[in-house]
């Protein structure tokens, strides 16, 4: 709520989350105490992003946690980066927005392969519109939990698991697009040429 808890509230809320152990997961613990399975979806995904954001930018604002996001990001070998993109990091050219949304989707699927960030993509996301990539504000994602998006963009998939968690995210790193073949409402929508990534711009 709005004020802090006293006591004897925290005292019973806490007996009521123990009393479905640790056994069940997080998300079964918070459906329990909210018995409503969307707010345990939001609730799950904010505490992934918070782990894997780290409480430096909790406190402190992203801006002043991206060098540590940045190193934890290039030094984990479950973060694949093509080797102009990790150049792109080390340059400090990449908006802290792409870095987070990279660390909380690791997160939350373990593993992740990060196909464009800036170098390697045209100018030119259209004609006489610059792509979001070039100032460091985009990424294509193009494996989740070691399977590729390409030939996996099903209902149910791994495309669909990772744009609902997109969607998940806090307001702060939400992307303006997420562009897939599926259309799953807010700033998601799909695109023909997006059949073996993710896109993610800001």
């Amino acid at each position: 709520g709005k004020f802090p808890a006293d006591r004897a509230t925290l005292g019973k809320l806490a007996g009521r989350l123990g009393s479905h152990g640790p056994t069940k997961g997080d998300w079964a613990t918070i459906v329990a105490y909210a018995g409503d399975t969307r707010f345990a979806d939001k609730a799950a995904a904010l505490a992934r992003y918070d782990r894997a954001v780290g409480l430096t930018a909790l406190v402190k604002g992203l801006d002043s946690a991206k060098p540590r996001i940045a190193t934890r990001l290039l030094s984990d070998r479950m973060v694949s980066i093509y080797g102009a993109g990790r150049n792109d990091i080390v340059a400090d050219r990449v908006d802290v927005r792409v870095l987070a949304m990279i660390a909380y989707l690791r997160e939350t699927f373990g593993q992740i392969t990060v196909s464009s960030l800036i170098s390697g993509h045209r100018l030119y996301a259209r004609p006489g519109v610059v792509s979001a990539h070039i100032p460091g504000r985009a990424v294509d994602i193009a494996a989740l939990s070691g399977v590729s998006i390409h030939g996996n963009q099903q209902p149910g998939g791994i495309t669909e698991r990772a744009v609902r968690e997109i969607l998940f995210a806090p307001a702060e790193i939400m992307p303006r697009q997420v562009i897939s073949l599926l259309g799953m409402g807010g700033p998601s929508f799909p695109m023909g040429n997006h059949h073996d990534h993710i896109h993610l711009g800001w």
